[in-house]
């Protein structure tokens, strides 16, 4: 089994559990909002289809060229383990300091990290971290009118 197939499989399955997840949620009794369910099961479906596109990848090469070498090397489970910490740390700053402090911040040092030394630029993660917040903010406040988290610090 190839990096790919399994990967593509593993994205499969983590969709297909987030999207269980959800519909143990509770819905929304509010009117005007898309409730707790929309941006899970869009999230889940684009994992599925990622999963489907990286296997379907995968599948493809597995007959050209077999990969001999392992899975990830130690510095790819280090840049891993980074990414991952920065998720965690984008929950908590969003619980502590809201989505207007914590979003562009955490969207820069996302860049930072997946960018690495060699390929960071300031003003490419600074543009890339306002866009981001901006499209984020019209997504959830004017065309899903929902709200964003506040912080408990401001």
């Amino acid at each position: 089994m190839t990096r790919d197939i399994f990967l593509g499989a593993f994205t499969i399955l983590v969709g297909v559990a987030g999207a269980l997840l959800t519909a143990q949620v509770p819905s929304s009794t509010f009117t005007d909002d898309p409730g707790p369910h929309l941006f899970p099961y869009f999230a889940c479906a684009m994992l599925v289809l990622c999963g489907c596109g990286i296997m379907a990848t995968g599948f493809r090469r597995a007959g050209v060229a077999s990969q001999a070498e392992g899975f990830m090397s130690p510095g790819d489970w280090a840049r891993s383990a980074i990414l991952m910490g920065v998720f965690a740390l984008y929950g908590i700053a969003l619980w502590l300091v809201g989505f207007h402090l914590a979003t562009p911040t955490m969207t820069f040092v996302f860049y930072a990290a997946i960018a690495g030394r060699r390929k960071f630029s300031l003003w490419r993660g600074a543009i890339y971290a306002l866009l981001t917040y901006g499209a984020l903010y019209l997504l959830f406040v004017w065309f899903l009118r929902s709200y964003l988290p506040e912080g408990l610090l401001f």
